[in-house]
């Protein structure tokens, strides 16, 4: 019984501290769209470079390889920081977000991103020290969906933005 409570005044007080000041809710904005502008900037980089080596030899599939890997290092920390500011920022707002059926295509989206951003980590392991056009037909199909997805959640979040 404490438990929801303490979670009710948590929440209560948070909506307050981030909805009477503009501080707060502009550094949290911030973060999410740094997140996203950093994260979501350099995976789609990777998947372009991703797409275009599919094409090629060994050497241009090398190196996109290579760089995606590296594009781990951002998107991931650059993920978590987008998950932990869009939860304070539904946080803010809980009634609203609860019943809102964008935010759940929203979260839908999001969850595709990250399993396809799984099977794109698979297909990038499974694509080194090989050359196999199916690993790499994988890729593709892959480095797509995540072009797509990242778009299609930056359009789901730029509409609920406007729908809140």
């Amino acid at each position: 019984m404490t438990a929801p409570v303490f979670v009710s005044g948590a929440l209560t007080w948070w909506s307050g501290l981030y909805t009477d000041h503009h501080a707060v809710s502009v550094t949290v904005r911030f973060l999410h769209l740094a997140g996203l502008l950093l994260g979501g900037g350099t995976a789609l980089a990777a998947d372009r470079q991703l797409l275009a080596a599919a094409r090629g030899g060994v050497a241009p599939r090398e190196s996109a390889l290579a760089l995606a890997r590296s594009a781990h290092r951002i998107v991931v920390p650059a993920l978590a920081v987008m998950a932990l500011t869009g939860g304070l920022m539904a946080a803010a707002d809980l009634e609203t977000f609860l019943h809102s059926r964008l935010f759940w295509i929203k979260m839908v989206v999001v969850g595709l991103l990250l399993t396809n951003g799984g099977l794109l980590v698979l297909a990038e392991r499974a694509a080194v020290g090989g050359n196999i056009d199916r690993v790499w037909t994988r890729l593709r199909v892959a480095s797509a969906a995540s072009l797509a997805l990242w778009l299609a959640a930056l359009l789901a979040g730029t509409w609920l933005t406007v729908a809140a």
